[in-house]
């Protein structure tokens, strides 16, 4: 008679609250908030770890998209191929990203629609030098690796990136009970900053914003923030700011050349025109969108007369338009203890800091277990240069020549395979020169890890 199965009871609400709990846990680390170290989603780095297997690094040829968001969605991330190529095109879109992770070639949309990008099958694609940034020490033993979806790749957990990227880009999501808000920095500030930080561990917020001026979006548009704003952003990790377009009066016209950040030129025009049909600015006569692929943004906005107040106008569109848009900050990230965490700017930075410090000492460890290794093995093939006589003819005679090396040289068993495997013609004197200059040069290099 078989057992009878095990059923446990548990209440519709216990099963909702825990269900939905795992949903929204799941939602926060996996997909919607960045992670402080290198400061991507899960996405982001799959599709960026999928492109350098494929090889597609700066230096190479381009390669279709759609090759690409296949190895992503089969190998890595087994979601919709849109989602895949949406996350792969705000990536190259370089009014989106800062500094782009990937170089684009064909049909990746506009500032005006980002959206209009063509199908990936149409668009090429590889690697920035930029990207380099994150993955060039990838296989240095820096960080862990985990099992994909399946179980029968692995991928790293986090890249070992040597800046940190997440305010150089910025970034946003929403996750379920939360959300992420990240402008994007200069990375001449940031790079200055983080380098006081390690000069100065004790530097406080005040040192480090007389280097980082606020945030740096990818156009023109000139930030607006008082030092009060920008103080409680960074102290606190929450707060806001405004960005506006940026102008120029030309006799009796207003010239706009930089938009803000994710501002659409054919819905700012949209706004003023029906404001003109609404005789709301009858200073304002005419209106064209003069941009080109040279100048992308060229709006020019014709006034009745030279004698109208263009400070005004533009005042007025400022209040009325999307020519000033306002933006949220809220820094939250996964923490290096693996919960979400919103930070304020040197905490920020300390904690990136910490992650590359131990990045760094990773890196060095294996390379150090590399040069021991070699050592090892080149101190064995030195022991057999003595007598090499010795040697071939155990090889020749010995019915088991690897147990026998072993115990007329008392070698390791790595040595000994190391000597076995070697062939005849490298058996020379001029090989155990090169042997000595080698083994020098690596305990040099031992010495100096």
């Amino acid at each position: 008679m078989k057992e009878q199965e095990q059923i446990t009871s548990i209440s519709l609400k216990q099963y909702a609250e825990e269900s939905y709990l795992n949903y929204a846990m799941y939602v926060i680390l996996d997909r919607a908030l960045p992670n402080i170290g290198d400061g991507l989603k899960p996405v982001q780095r799959r599709i960026l770890y999928a492109m350098s297997e494929l090889g597609l690094d700066a230096g190479s040829k381009y390669k279709k998209s759609a090759r690409t968001v296949g190895d992503v969605i089969g190998k890595f991330h087994p979601h919709g191929d849109g989602a895949a190529y949406e996350a792969m095109v705000l990536m190259a879109q370089n009014f989106s990203f800062k500094y782009p992770f990937v170089d684009g070639q064909g049909n990746w949309g506009s500032q005006d629609d980002p959206k209009s990008f063509a199908a990936m099958r149409y668009t090429e694609s590889k690697l920035t030098k930029f990207a380099n940034l994150l993955i060039s020490e990838l296989k240095s033993g820096t960080v862990d690796w985990q099992p994909n979806f399946d179980g029968s790749l692995l991928e790293p957990v986090i890249f070992p990136a040597k800046l940190p990227s997440i305010l150089l880009n910025g970034t946003s999501g929403i996750a379920v009970g939360m959300a992420t808000d990240i402008p994007s920095h200069n990375i001449n500030e940031i790079i200055d900053a983080t380098v006081h930080l390690i000069d100065n561990p004790k530097s406080q917020l005040v040192d480090l914003l007389k280097i980082i001026n606020g945030p740096d979006f990818s156009n023109n548009s000139p930030i607006i923030a008082s030092k009060d704003e920008l103080n409680e952003i960074y102290s606190t990790g929450k707060g806001g700011f405004k960005a506006q377009a940026q102008w120029a009066q030309d006799k009796n016209q207003i010239v706009i050349n930089a938009l803000p950040y994710q501002a659409s030129g054919s819905k700012i025009l949209e706004q003023i025109a029906d404001q003109m049909l609404k005789k709301k600015i009858p200073m304002v006569v005419d209106l064209t969108d003069e941009g080109d692929h040279k100048e992308p943004v060229r709006l020019v906005i014709t006034l009745k007369s030279n004698r109208v107040n263009a400070e005004d106008v533009m005042n007025h569109l400022f209040a009325s338009t999307d020519l000033q848009k306002n933006y949220r900050v809220n820094m939250n990230l996964i923490s290096l203890k693996g919960g979400p965490k919103v930070f304020s700017l040197a905490d920020l930075l300390k904690e990136w800091l910490v992650f590359r410090k131990e990045t760094v000492t990773r890196k060095l460890e294996h390379r150090l277990d590399q040069v021991n290794d070699r050592l090892h093995i080149l101190e064995g093939l030195l022991i057999v240069y003595l007598d090499l006589d010795k040697v071939i003819k155990i090889i020749r005679e010995s019915d088991e020549p690897k147990k026998d090396i072993i115990t007329a040289f008392k070698l390791s068993d790595i040595q000994a395979n190391a000597i076995l495997e070697i062939r005849l013609r490298q058996l020379a004197k001029l090989e155990q020169i090169k042997l000595e200059q080698e083994r020098d040069a690596l305990g040099a290099e031992q010495t100096r890890y």
